[in-house]
């Protein structure tokens, strides 16, 4: 298989996944919602995807004359029951039949818990996390970003798993030699600040090969991680310095409002999968841009290969 391009933008991101061979199965659990039957439509109607809806077929069947979306050819199973509707999807998804799971109208918690069973899960004995890419509002490039939805205060450990999902996604998409900043909001080791403690023990696993053919630093402020006029001002050298590919924050919050800030302050579009699991998960806001929502799936189009190994 010939080495991917690497990919400089979102919408090279959508092109990449409209050129892929075969159309993958999305399964949208709990699909009698608004939103998610539009999202869905638009993926389908691109190309992206052949969708596969569970949920009350007579109100799925009714929402869809009502938005005029058409049901020729879309497979829906009739269940109205939200813990075998999530089971049914992911044990579609297990099972092969389906390539990506959505979140429709089933909460958040039941859905999570079902991918993460260790029996009938989606699980690879990995971490579950969230991994957001965006084009750069200073440079024309791509970038990518965790964790703003999962993991809440990971620890050492979990952030540099984190780091491994970050690091697969990005190689997926053709960055042979990703670039990882940690962030904290200095760049010098302070006890009373963990985040700074963390970065550095992540930086010298760096180091020391453990996230093969990737370069990894931190802690570094964001400003450090993004621009290379900073860093030179701030004498910080080093192949991350100002070019950082992967934004690992240090908790959600920080990380949510990164999210945020570049969608409403900078008009930043995203595209968001959860990973580390058999199949990608997409779990889009209700505030989501249509086109945040078309690129993220796209996203999972794109991922759904190579998380089936």
């Amino acid at each position: 298989m010939p080495r991917q391009k690497k990919i400089r933008s979102l919408k090279d991101l959508l092109v990449l996944a409209k050129k892929l061979p075969g159309q993958k199965t999305l399964v949208l659990a709990g699909a009698d919602q608004e939103e998610g039957l539009k999202s869905v439509h638009a993926a389908h109607r691109h190309g992206l995807i052949k969708p596969l809806l569970i949920g009350d077929k007579k109100r799925i069947q009714r929402m869809c004359r009502s938005l005029k979306i058409p049901l020729r050819g879309v497979e829906v199973l009739d269940e109205p029951e939200p813990k075998l509707i999530t089971a049914k999807a992911v044990g579609f998804c297990r099972e092969g039949r389906a390539d990506i799971l959505m979140k429709g109208t089933v909460g958040t918690a039941t859905i999570l818990r079902a991918i993460l069973d260790r029996e009938t899960g989606l699980g690879r004995g990995g971490l579950l996390s969230n991994i957001t890419l965006f084009d750069s509002p200073i440079e024309k490039r791509l970038m990518f970003m965790s964790d703003p939805a999962v993991n809440i205060n990971p620890d050492v450990g979990r952030k540099a798993d984190m780091v491994r999902n970050a690091i697969s996604v990005a190689n997926r998409l053709g960055f042979t030699r990703p670039k990882v900043a940690i962030l904290a909001a200095i760049e010098k080791i302070n006890k009373d600040m963990p985040a700074t403690v963390d970065a550095a023990v992540i930086a010298k696993m760096g180091e020391t090969g453990q996230f093969p053919n990737t370069d990894v630093a931190g802690p570094y402020a964001l400003d450090i991680a993004v621009s290379k006029r900073a860093a030179r001002i701030k004498h910080i050298e080093g192949p991350v310095a100002g070019c950082a590919d992967v934004l690992l924050c240090p908790d959600i919050h920080s990380a949510n409002i990164l999210y945020k800030s570049l969608v409403y302050f900078a008009g930043a579009e995203m595209a968001n999968a959860l990973v580390g699991v058999k199949a990608p998960i997409v779990m889009t806001s209700r505030s989501d841009s249509s086109l945040t929502k078309l690129y993220t799936m796209a996203l999972s189009v794109v991922l759904a290969g190579s998380e089936q190994k």
